[in-house]
């Protein structure tokens, strides 16, 4: 996606990404997300995104539970719920996300 060493493509990038997420890796599934959240590579789809930031939730991904957590509380891709997204961002707290831990 960043282009570095080869011509940016964001398209084919999220292409990429799907491949890694069809076999279930979690960062697979933590970037497709992010493409579909922002529109990057694909049309922007936020219940689509927030799917896969709970598939790489179940995964243990720290990142992911933060996103998933943010969505949950912004009810963006889901419904609005707080207490769901204090679950989420309680995940990735407990692993050391520093970015969650501002919440």
């Amino acid at each position: 996606m960043l282009g570095k060493g080869v011509p940016m493509n964001k398209t084919r990038a999220a292409k990429l990404f799907k491949q890694a997420a069809d076999q279930g890796l979690a960062s697979g599934q933590y970037a497709l997300g992010d493409s579909y959240m922002r529109g990057k590579g694909v049309p922007l789809e936020d219940t689509r995104a927030a799917k896969l930031f709970k598939q790489a939730t179940e995964q243990g991904l720290a990142r992911a539970q933060n996103k998933l957590g943010l969505c949950c509380m912004l009810g963006v891709g889901v419904a609005h719920d707080l207490a769901d997204a204090a679950r989420y961002f309680r995940l990735a707290a407990d692993q050391g996300d520093a970015d969650v831990q501002c919440w």
